[in-house]
């Protein structure tokens, strides 16, 4: 009966720990891009081909509440990955934003390192991330293909869940064509 006692108790730990994790994520409270930055600035601050951002309108950070759990809706872009397997990534809120424009200002970019590795589909897919945000303003180094770029953040999540969605439910969310064609 002992043995089957020691087997059984972290079998029934890991089961105490998974559905704790799942209640801690069916709690999460979604957010939009908006919640990020100060109220003053009204919409979200998207680059025209040739516009660039100065880095002042986005170094003020809006959301402080670390401990919360959050869901928040946006574009990936990876910064670790191999293969389709991304590890790393920041969380923008336009497709094109790093690449074909000039990045998000700080308070609208998000480093997230995932809890489990996210077989990506297509370049700059609509996913979800689930977990804690902090706000802190740091650096992360990307590898585009004309070259590497230094891109300033906001905030972070680690230990982020990751969902994939169909849809933009969040009116910040932009798509941004190569040719600076602005479709929502």
């Amino acid at each position: 009966m002992r043995l089957t006692l020691s087997i059984l108790k972290p079998v029934a730990l890991a089961a105490a720990l998974a559905c704790q994790t799942s209640s801690v994520l069916a709690d999460a409270q979604p957010i939009q891009w908006n919640a990020l930055r100060p109220s003053d600035q009204s919409t979200a601050t998207m680059p025209l081909p040739g516009m660039a951002i100065s880095r002042s309108q986005g170094e003020t950070l809006a959301w402080h509440e670390e401990g919360r759990v959050i869901e928040l809706t946006g574009f990936i872009l990876p910064i670790d990955q191999d293969g389709d397997l991304v590890y790393e990534f920041m969380l923008v809120p336009w497709a094109g934003a790093c690449s074909h424009s000039a990045p998000p200002p700080p308070n609208q970019l998000v480093h997230v390192v995932s809890d489990e590795p996210f077989r990506m589909s297509r370049v700059y897919e609509v996913i979800t991330v689930t977990g804690s945000l902090r706000p802190g303003l740091d650096k992360a180094q990307l590898f585009i293909m004309d070259g590497v770029r230094i891109l300033d953040y906001g905030y972070s999540m680690s230990s982020a869940k990751v969902t994939r969605v169909t849809g933009l439910p969040d009116p910040d969310l932009r798509s941004v064509s190569p040719l600076g064609v602005v479709a929502r």
